[in-house]
C-alpha cells in the first residue's frame, strides 16, 4: 500500500488492543517533509541502522522486545533507544 501526504495532511497509524502503540505521520509545509510522532511516555522504543537503511521499532513496554523477532534487522546497530515508560500504581 502507498499512500501520498498533501500538505498538512495527517493520519495514525495504531498496533495493539490499547491502541497506545501508535505513530502519527504529517506531510508537511509545501510537501517539503514527513514528520512522524508518537506518543514516547507510553512506550519503548529503538532506531536501528543497516545498510543505509534505518528502522524505528515501538513496543508496549520493552520487556516486549525480548520475544520479537527482529529478523533481517537482528544485527544491526542500535543508534537509538528510549525507556520512559510510565508504570501504573
Amino acid at each position: 500500500m502507498e499512500l501520498h501526504l498533501n500538505s498538512e495532511q495527517r493520519i495514525r497509524l495504531t498496533t495493539g488492543s490499547g491502541k497506545k502503540i501508535f505513530v502519527d505521520v504529517t506531510g508537511e509545509k509545501w510537501e517539503q517533509s514527513l514528520g512522524i510522532s508518537f506518543l514516547c511516555s507510553q512506550v519503548y522504543f529503538e532506531v536501528r541502522k543497516k545498510d543505509g537503511q534505518i528502522k524505528s521499532f515501538h513496543f508496549q513496554s520493552k520487556r516486549h522486545k525480548r520475544y520479537f523477532d527482529f529478523g533481517w534487522w537482528s544485527d544491526a546497530e542500535v543508534v537509538f533507544s528510549n525507556n520512559d515508560v510510565k508504570h501504573d500504581n
